[in-house]
């Protein structure tokens, strides 16, 4: 019987765990140099150390677009890049996935150069289009080249949404990614039997009675399924979900802090460990076997033990949260014995001083910091909307009392690890300069 999550996926934006943001460049970033090299191979160390053992990467090949042609898609330096990032993971026993795109996501530009694929909308082929199928296949075939070193991919169909043409229009939601989802694991099955393939529900809701069919076709198809957002668990269906599936289903791990790509690494601090180990105990308990768990940026302390936190329960489900928190706060700040209790709750304050004011619901998908993508100008830093939209001027004000508070209560600690307080602390003051701008 085993004892841990069968699917142990880290997801993330190639950037998203990246020491240095990107602060002018328009999302989502792909940009990929020797520090973020140096990056990675970090967060893979961590991940073999914690048992996490998929590595999910999206934009290794393109960010929004791929090429039309697609003879061309990546030069020779950043095709060695993906090369170094494979044989790393392997060297550590991990394997690495791609993100892909079915039917939307990064189709812009054959849309634009070849209008027969779609009927409408510039973001998403038609399902019935034959061209469409053609171009899909080329993608997919340009990722399972021996060449990248690939073990397999995680699909994401619904996010920009569905063709809305007549023909797909009969088609409900499900139905329609459906049809999508077991086309392409077919295709990818029929040429590399030895793949992983996941898939991510995305825009995409797995909860309701009338789709549960499709589902279960989606699920059939795949080694894994990710529901993002937790509906199934809010309604109490889950765990009956699961029983009638036939592969290992998952989560996102209950709450992530969405990396921002244009931000200073130490300009937040939202620790969210606990809440991400519950979530994931709960998932196991009603028999989930899956999670995408997202990428966090190591720079700022309190994203690596949040982080950790969570991981630790996807190889340990059994495992206390406040003991997985403890073995994270020892990894990173060096504490033993007395002090180790007195982060480890000091972290859980920190938890709680945000989530118990905030508006944001555990299991509900992403946590912005800033807007992913900002229509004033889409490449500079945003504004800090976890702050200005999720909680009243009154709770904001409370938070910053409380933030205040918590920075005096890390110097009573004695922690080894005086570069780690000294970025926490730098962390809560980014944080309190944010509450003071909107006040």
């Amino acid at each position: 019987m085993r004892t841990d999550f069968d699917y142990r996926v880290t997801v993330g934006w190639l950037r998203d765990l990246a020491s240095q943001p990107t602060p002018d460049d328009a999302w989502p970033c792909t940009r990929w140099d020797d520090q973020l090299e140096r990056d990675q191979l970090r967060f893979l160390d961590a991940q073999a150390e914690l048992g996490v053992t998929y590595n999910l990467a999206w934009g290794l090949f393109v960010d929004r677009a791929w090429p039309a042609p697609l003879d061309a898609v990546i030069d020779d330096a950043r095709a060695e890049r993906v090369r170094r990032f494979t044989d790393a993971a392997h060297a550590r026993g991990l394997k690495a996935l791609s993100g892909v795109g079915v039917y939307s996501w990064g189709f812009d530009e054959i849309i634009a150069e070849h209008p027969e694929v779609a009927r409408g909308g510039a973001h998403v082929m038609c399902a019935h289009a034959t061209a469409a199928w053609g171009w899909q296949r080329r993608v997919l075939d340009y990722m399972m080249d021996d060449a990248w070193g690939l073990d397999g991919i995680s699909m994401q169909s619904a996010d920009l949404g569905r063709c809305e043409c007549d023909d797909c229009g009969r088609l409900s939601p499900a139905e329609h990614h459906a049809l999508l989802i077991v086309r392409c694991a077919e295709y990818v099955r029929a040429s590399r039997p030895d793949w992983t393939i996941g898939q991510a529900s995305w825009g995409l809701r797995v909860d309701e009675p009338e789709e549960l069919q499709w589902v279960q076709a989606m699920a059939s198809a795949v080694d894994y399924s990710i529901e993002v957002r937790e509906r199934s668990a809010a309604a109490g269906a889950r765990r009956q979900l699961i029983s009638g599936l036939d592969t290992a289903f998952g989560t996102v791990g209950g709450v992530f802090v969405e990396p921002p790509q244009h931000w200073a690494r130490l300009r937040w601090f939202v620790p969210c460990g606990l809440a991400s180990a519950e979530s994931l105990r709960r998932l196991w308990n009603d028999g989930g076997r899956a999670c995408e768990y997202f990428h966090r940026p190591f720079e700022n302390p309190a994203e690596e033990v949040s982080w950790r936190t969570g991981a630790m329960i996807l190889s340990h489900p059994e495992m206390a949260p406040m003991q997985a928190l403890a073995e994270a706060v020892t990894t990173v700040y060096g504490v033993t014995g007395d002090a180790r209790d007195d982060l480890s709750d000091w972290f859980r304050r920190g938890e709680e001083a945000y989530f118990s004011r905030a508006n944001f619901e555990i299991g509900d998908g992403p946590l912005s910091l800033e807007p992913l993508v900002w229509s004033e100008n889409r490449a500079a830093p945003g504004p800090a909307v976890y702050l200005r939209d999720r909680m009243s001027a009154e709770a904001r004000h409370d938070y910053g009392r409380e933030l205040v508070e918590l920075r005096g209560a890390l110097s009573d600690i004695a922690i080894p690890a005086a570069h780690a307080v000294d970025r926490t602390r730098a962390c809560i003051e980014g944080t309190l300069r944010d509450i003071e701008t909107l006040a």
